[in-house]
C-alpha cells in the first residue's frame, strides 16, 4: 500500500502506509500547494500527538487529526484492514450484476421456470 491522506486539517495532513502513521505538512513549490511528510511514528498516538507539537502543528489542527485513532498504530491498521475488506465485500455484493430474467441461469434458479423437454407437452 502506497501512503495514503486520511485526514487533513489546516494545512497539516495524516498519511499512512503499511508501516507507519506520517505527519505532513502542506507548502507551495512553484505556486502550487504540495505534502511533504515531516514524521513519521510507527508506535503510539502519543508519541505522534508529541511530533505534532513538535513540528509546530496548531492545538486545534492537531486535536482534529488526531481525533478517533486509537491508542496505536497496529490498532489503526488492524481496523482499517478490516474496514476495507468489509467495504470491499459490501461493494461487491451491492454492483454484482443481475442477471436479465431470460438469462439460463436466472431461469435455472427461478423455480416457477418450466423445465422439461419442449417437444413434450407433458414436461414443460
Amino acid at each position: 500500500m502506497g501512503d495514503r491522506q486520511f485526514v487533513v486539517s489546516g494545512r497539516w495532513a495524516l498519511a499512512a502506509d503499511s508501516l507507519q502513521w506520517m505527519l505532513q505538512r502542506q507548502y507551495m513549490n512553484k505556486g502550487q500547494p504540495a505534502w511533504h511528510s515531516v514524521s513519521f511514528v510507527a508506535s503510539t498516538r502519543d508519541v505522534l500527538a508529541r511530533c505534532m507539537r513538535e513540528r509546530g502543528c496548531p492545538p486545534a489542527d492537531a486535536e482534529r487529526l488526531l481525533a478517533g485513532l486509537p491508542s496505536t498504530f497496529e490498532e489503526w491498521a488492524e481496523t482499517r484492514a478490516q474496514t476495507i475488506a468489509e467495504t470491499i465485500l459490501v461493494e461487491g455484493e451491492a454492483s454484482a450484476p443481475k442477471r436479465p430474467r431470460h438469462s439460463p441461469l436466472a431461469a435455472a434458479n427461478d423455480p416457477t421456470t418450466p423445465t422439461g423437454d419442449l417437444n413434450d407437452p407433458g414436461t414443460a
